[in-house]
């Protein structure tokens, strides 16, 4: 797997800022088998991979903005309604703040 850090993982509706392979391994520890063949990690370069390092589609700047969006509002995160579209860089800065 692509050993830089930090990285952005996705799963159907969760995601996390991870910063070293143990955060993957608790991310993924919770997730069904079918679930882990469908989650994903945005690198800080902008690519987005599969599990296994391999590239898959890429999230566009408004699924991408949902995504995080909709996570920070659960952690209590407030004035995200003017948010509709995140390069992968606004994205990495959102979720470290």
């Amino acid at each position: 797997m692509h050993s830089s850090f930090p990285k952005i993982i996705f799963s159907d509706h969760e995601l996390a800022l991870v910063e070293d392979e143990a955060d993957i391994e608790s991310f993924v520890y919770s997730l069904s088998e079918e679930q882990q063949q469908e989650a994903m990690l945005l690198l800080a370069t902008g690519q987005y991979v599969n599990l296994q390092g391999e590239s898959v589609k890429a999230l566009t700047d408004i699924e991408l903005a949902n995504r995080v969006t909709e996570h920070l509002a659960q952690e209590g995160v407030c004035c995200l309604s003017k948010v509709t579209r995140l390069t992968p860089t606004q994205a990495f800065a959102m979720l470290a703040d």
